[in-house]
């Protein structure tokens, strides 16, 4: 019996050596594996019609004071959920997912006016080498479901049906300097017509309408 389990124990101990030393151990520093980020990223826009806001995020404030139709740098946040504050009275509680990049822009009091626009994982590249990404969000809470026309390389992309906090998706451009125009259309009124979004290089960028509609305003955000 003695010999049984010597013989046993022989066994176990060499198939435990195998497993650390030879092809069953993990190779730390193989570059293929990606450790795992816990963090995300996000940037802050402002986009609440005549009004100076700051942010804060768990208690502690990130931004003192951003005027209307600006935007902030990125922060490095913990993932999971947090709680974002814009105002007095004013928050809203969202889970930021681990190795993702934001951009968290601010329409107006209440979270149905929050968007929190994912635009890449935090590993990935910014954008494929000599080109531009660019996306079309409508940000104008009371513009209603917009037909967006997008122009560039002398053909029209047109997106019929963007709801308020919608987008499109972004659009490759590749050669510069093509002027990329949109045309922002509500019911029977064309609000913006062949506007250049200045795009003049390579990039991620997103083009958002804000603002009300009997004073909308467009601009272009560079994201990377």
């Amino acid at each position: 019996m003695k010999g049984k389990f010597t013989i046993c124990l022989s066994a176990f101990v060499l198939i435990l050596a195998y497993l650390i030393t030879g092809s069953g151990c993990i190779n730390i520093d193989n570059p293929v594996v990606q450790p795992v980020d816990y963090r995300s990223s996000a940037k802050f826009v402002n986009l609440k019609t005549g009004a100076t806001i700051k942010v804060n995020v768990d208690g502690t404030d990130k931004v003192a004071s951003l005027a209307f139709g600006e935007a902030t740098s990125y922060f490095d946040l913990p993932a999971g959920s947090r709680v974002f504050a814009f105002g007095a009275g004013d928050s809203v509680r969202r889970t930021l997912e681990s190795e993702k990049k934001y951009s968290v822009f601010y329409v107006g009091k209440g979270s149905d006016s929050v968007l929190f626009a994912v635009e890449r994982n935090t590993f990935d590249e910014p954008y494929p080498s000599g080109k531009a990404l660019v996306r079309f969000l409508h940000l104008s809470p009371n513009l209603g479901t917009a037909k967006v026309i997008v122009n560039f390389a002398g053909k029209d992309s047109v997106f019929s049906s963007v709801p308020f906090k919608g987008g499109t998706p972004y659009l490759e451009i590749s050669s510069f300097p093509d002027t990329v125009k949109y045309t922002v259309i509500s019911g029977s009124d064309t609000l913006v017509k062949g506007w250049d979004s200045g795009i003049t290089g390579p990039g991620r960028y997103s083009v958002v309408v804000y603002g009300l509609k009997t004073d909308l305003q467009k601009k272009l955000f560079k994201e990377d």
